[in-house]
Order: structure tokens, then C-alpha cells, then sequence
């Protein structure tokens, strides 16, 4: 019983990180760009910084967590904003391969800056010990999932 209740209350405390985080993110201007970027969209344009080779949409969704679906609607967005570029894979043309443009690679250095920006002021509530011991948790936690 008590194991349960603790699994509910990290469930309810990551759900509520999670949602300010988010709200953090959205009321943050990001930088002087002409047009605001959904989380979703900086996460988009982030693993594709990652990879040195275009990736597939499943890839991108598989790597995200997310639909086909919405990363489809996400891609769109991107794509009018001129930082992504679909292309259909020539060795199967079921496949679309997607890619960032130089805008769009222009745009990673920034969202790195927005995001430290967005964290510094809750980073700077902890002692260096406790931001070790918090990098230990969640690189503990990414390995068991």
C-alpha cells in the first residue's frame, strides 16, 4: 500500500512538473522569431539537430512518442515556417524524409539559449550537489525506460 501511494504521488508531481514546464515554455517569447514556436515544434527541431541524416516521420514520432498523426500537423507548421524540408525517399517512395533547413538549423543554437533561459531560475534554487543528485535521478529514470 504504501509503495502505491508513493508511485501516486511521483505520477502526480512529474504530471505537474510537466504542465509548468509546458506553461513556462509557452509564456516565454522565444527570442525575436517572427512567429512563435509550440514545444512540440522545438522538439522536432531538435531531434532532427541530432541526427546528421534526414529522418523518416515514424522515426521522428517513434523518437517523440507521439501519433504519425500530430507530428504530421507539426511537420506542416514547420514546413510554412520554412525550417523543415520533406523530401520523398528515392529508394522508397513510401517514405518522406525530413530535414532541417539552414533556417531551421539557424534556429537550433536559439532554442538551446531559450531553453537555459526558461531553466536557469529553477536550476538556480538548487546547490550544485542537489543538481548532481536530480542528473543522477533522471539519467537513472531514462535508462529504465
Amino acid at each position: 500500500m504504501e509503495n502505491e501511494c508513493e508511485e501516486k504521488l511521483i505520477f502526480e508531481i512529474l504530471g505537474t512538473i510537466r504542465r509548468k514546464l509546458n506553461n513556462r515554455l509557452k509564456n516565454e517569447e522565444l527570442f525575436d522569431y517572427h512567429e512563435s514556436l509550440t514545444f512540440g515544434e522545438q522538439q522536432v527541431i531538435m531531434v532532427l539537430s541530432e541526427n546528421s541524416q534526414p529522418m523518416t516521420m515514424k522515426d521522428i514520432a517513434s523518437e517523440l512518442g507521439i501519433s504519425p498523426s500530430t507530428l504530421t500537423g507539426i511537420v506542416d507548421k514547420l514546413v510554412e515556417k520554412e525550417l523543415v524540408k520533406r523530401e520523398i525517399d528515392l529508394q522508397d517512395r513510401r517514405k518522406v524524409q525530413v530535414f532541417l533547413t539552414e533556417n531551421g538549423k539557424n534556429l537550433v543554437e536559439k532554442i538551446i539559449e531559450f531553453r537555459s533561459r526558461v531553466l536557469e531560475p529553477i536550476l538556480k534554487n538548487l546547490s550544485p550537489e542537489e543538481i548532481d543528485l536530480l542528473k543522477k535521478i533522471v539519467q537513472k529514470i531514462n535508462e529504465a525506460l
